[in-house]
C-alpha cells in the first residue's frame, strides 16, 4: 500500500507550534502594573505631604514671625500693615489755679536813700516836693499807682531822714536828695492807694513814716481773699520811717488797695502817719 504521507513542502517547518501560556502572560502583566504603580504611589504620597504641609503653614498664620527689629521701613514691607508701638503718653502739665495772695514785709529804708526810677520799673510816685497836694511821678508809668481823694488835714513835711532821687519824672523831670513828703494829722486821717492786680506776681513798695502816733496798714485785693494788716507807732519827737514790701497775686484781673491811716494820734497839733513814695514792679 503506497505511503500516503504528504511530502514536506519546501520552506515550511514541520515542528509543531506551541500555544502561549495564559497564566504566564497574566503574571507578566501583574508584575508590569506593580512596577509602575509603586513609583506612582510614592510620588502621589509626596505631593499629598507637600500639600498638607502647606495647609498647616497657612492655618498657623503664614510665614514664621520675624525677629523683632528696630522700628522703621525696609522698603519692602507694607507700611499700613505695620502697627505702631504703644507708648505711654506723658501726662499733660496742669497749670496751677491762681489764688488771691498777699504778703507784706516791713523793713528799714536804706541809709543811702532810694532811686525811684531804678526800683519802679512799672511806675513810681513821690509826694510833696512841689506842694501839699503835688506829686511827682514816672512820666511813662501810665498812672498805674493812683491815690484816692486827699484828706483835709493833709500837710507837707521835709523831715524824712532818707533821701529820694529820680529821673524821667513829671512834672518834675529829676529829683536828687529829696526829703519831702506829706503827712496826715488826727485819728482816722491817712492815705489810700491802688494799683493793678492780676495773675502775675507783682511787688508794690511803700515808703511811709509815723510821727507822734500809731499807724496801721491795711491791704486787700478786689478779687477776693483775706485782708492783711500791720500796725506800729512812734512816740518820740522825730519821724520814724519804714519800707513796706507788698508781694501779691490775684485770681483774676482786679486791683490791690492800700490804706495807711493814723490809728491813734499822740500829739494834738499833728501827730500821725506820713507818705513819701511808692514804686511798682
Amino acid at each position: 500500500m503506497p505511503d500516503q504521507t504528504q511530502p514536506e513542502k519546501p520552506g515550511r517547518s514541520l515542528v509543531p507550534r506551541h500555544q502561549p501560556d495564559v497564566s504566564a502572560l497574566l503574571l507578566h502583566e501583574k508584575r508590569s502594573w506593580r512596577e509602575y504603580a509603586a513609583p506612582g504611589l510614592v510620588i502621589l504620597l509626596g505631593v499629598l505631604a507637600v500639600v498638607a504641609f502647606g495647609l498647616v503653614v497657612l492655618t498657623r498664620g503664614g510665614d514664621p514671625e520675624p525677629a523683632a527689629t528696630a522700628p522703621g521701613f525696609d522698603g519692602l514691607s507694607d507700611p499700613v500693615a505695620q502697627l505702631p508701638i504703644p507708648l505711654d503718653s506723658p501726662s499733660p502739665s496742669v497749670s496751677p489755679t491762681p489764688v488771691d495772695s498777699i504778703a507784706i514785709e516791713r523793713s528799714s529804708v536804706p541809709d543811702e536813700g532810694v532811686d525811684l526810677s531804678a526800683e519802679g520799673t512799672i511806675d513810681w510816685v513821690h509826694w510833696g516836693e512841689q506842694g501839699t497836694y503835688a506829686l511827682e511821678r514816672n512820666a511813662n508809668g501810665g498812672f498805674a499807682i493812683l491815690e484816692g481823694t486827699p484828706g483835709a488835714d493833709r500837710r507837707r513835711h521835709t523831715e524824712s531822714p532818707e533821701r529820694y532821687r529820680w529821673t524821667g519824672g513829671s512834672p518834675l523831670a529829676t529829683g536828687k536828695g529829696v526829703t519831702s513828703g506829706v503827712q496826715a494829722c488826727d485819728d482816722g486821717g491817712g492815705f489810700t492807694l491802688s494799683a493793678p492786680a492780676g495773675t502775675r506776681d507783682s511787688t508794690l513798695r511803700l515808703y511811709v513814716g509815723v510821727l507822734a502816733g500809731r499807724g496801721k496798714l491795711q491791704v486787700s485785693l478786689s478779687t477776693g481773699g483775706k485782708a492783711v494788716t500791720d500796725s506800729w507807732e512812734q512816740t518820740g519827737d522825730s519821724m520814724k520811717t519804714a519800707a513796706y514790701t507788698v508781694s501779691y497775686t490775684a485770681s483774676g484781673t482786679g486791683k490791690i488797695s492800700l490804706k495807711w491811716i493814723t490809728e491813734e494820734s499822740f500829739d494834738g497839733d499833728c501827730g500821725g502817719v506820713s507818705l513819701q513814695a511808692a514804686t511798682l514792679r
